[in-house]
């Protein structure tokens, strides 16, 4: 260095000059910016790290102030700051807007260290600097980015490869009611319960393009409401084509799926009584039908007509009719297991399809029905009852010829003088 003078720690093993060669090294192949000036804050030297984030050689900076590097951005407040610590001979370490030789702006972050002599007298100052220009170009980016995600409607989670929660923006709060410290950490399943087939396991599966899945499966606030969503879900890459992180955008589908329940209520469901119509049970026997091969599993079929239910509009009128059809589909309903549909088959019949179960089964079943309608009371009519056929599926019929069976048991309870059960043949 030329013409500095300063003070080299003694404690040392290697030799004046050499430490001072050593030190000279140290600061030229410095990769940060070193800049050294005298007490009165005029430069002795600058490192080559230093004129290459400037544009200053170092024969254009000796001698002269760093406010050379100050400009209409520069923070008037910080520099005032700096101006303090360095009267009161302390360490100071701050950042601002610096401009280059050719008036370019930079950010720089910079520590200043005072040299003091052996009897404490400040020689020198010694500034270690950092051009943080990418750096906060890069954090305003992240920034930028985390406020559009905050603004987006949509629902946001990223993971990472281990499945685990990373960020979660304001509209996932604002769906699901949890707050992005509440779920940081947490796998998403604790929400969205099993994702759709071919997404069940995000640290094994690497999407080719965007997934999207719309789901009927409910999923549940922190309230324990239940939502649904269509969920889209893609990846992020690292340079090297690495599978780094995991991003969800969910759309709040609750309305729409609602409505499209609503309807498919409507087209399956009798208005009357809320069993399923006709045309649902038709559509389950064919399924039946489609399984038949695969499964072979047992399937029984009670048809159930009320018995004089002609007699009762006609007597009575179709309102307590009405109620009498009421009556019987709450009390099908009440007695049939979970895995039992229960259909208006037709006026005052009905079809309750009885999977899993053999034909004595079955005629129990409809046994206690029976019974239960028998005992049953309804003002106006009194006591009513009902007349049941009941048929297994055969390993070489289908649900048709089941059906017609059935129907054939009924119509011999209806002749062996109904409010009884009979099997098909």
């Amino acid at each position: 260095m030329t013409n500095t003078n300063i003070n080299v720690h003694q404690n040392s093993i290697l030799p004046t000059e050499d430490r001072v060669l050593l030190f000279q090294a140290a600061l030229d192949q410095s990769y940060n910016s070193v800049v050294i000036t005298d007490a009165n804050i005029r430069i002795i030297y600058a490192n080559p790290s230093f004129e290459k984030m400037t544009g200053y050689t170092l024969s254009e900076l000796i001698g002269k102030s760093p406010k050379i590097l100050q400009g209409p951005l520069t923070d008037k407040k910080v520099i005032s700051e700096m101006g303090i610590s360095i009267r009161a001979g302390a360490h100071f370490e701050g950042s601002t807007i610096n401009y280059t030789k050719n008036g370019n702006p930079y950010n720089v972050e910079w520590s200043i260290s005072p040299i003091k002599s052996p009897s404490g007298i400040i020689q020198y100052f010694v500034s270690v600097q950092k051009n943080i220009t990418d750096d906060i170009k890069a954090q305003q980016g992240r920034s930028l980015l985390v406020k559009a995600l905050n603004d987006s409607p949509d629902c946001v989670v990223i993971t990472d490869i281990e499945n685990k929660i990373v960020f979660v923006n304001a509209g996932f709060t604002q769906l699901t009611g949890y707050q992005q410290d509440e779920v940081l950490g947490r796998t998403p399943s604790f929400l969205w319960g099993a994702l759709p087939d071919g997404a069940d396991n995000q640290t094994s599966v690497i999407f080719n393009n965007i997934k999207h899945f719309n789901s009927d499966e409910s999923n549940i606030r922190k309230d324990g409401s239940l939502f649904y969503v269509d969920l889209s879900i893609t990846h992020i890459l690292d340079d090297v084509g690495k599978v780094t992180h995991y991003v969800s955008f969910s759309k709040d589908s609750t309305d729409r799926l609602k409505r499209e329940f609503a309807l498919k209520d409507l087209a399956s469901k009798d208005a009357l009584t809320g069993l399923l119509n006709r045309r649902s049970g038709e559509q389950l026997l064919r399924q039946y039908d489609d399984q038949k091969q695969s499964t072979r599993k047992l399937l029984c079929l009670i048809i159930m007509d009320i018995d004089n239910f002609k007699g009762i509009n006609d007597t009575f009128g179709h309102a307590v009719g009405d109620d009498v059809l009421k009556i019987c589909s709450k009390l099908l309903i009440n007695q049939a297991r979970s895995t039992d549909s229960v259909v208006r088959w037709g006026g005052e019949e009905f079809l309750i399809i009885v999977p899993d179960s053999r034909l004595q089964d079955a005629l129990d079943f409809a046994e206690r029905i029976r019974k239960s309608l028998a005992e049953h009371a309804v003002s106006d009519v009194g006591h009513f009852t009902a007349s049941f056929g009941v048929a297994e599926l055969r390993l070489d019929e289908g649900t048709a010829n089941l059906l017609n069976r059935a129907d054939k048991a009924l119509y011999k309870a209806k002749l062996n003088g109904k409010n009884c059960v009979k099997p098909a043949n």
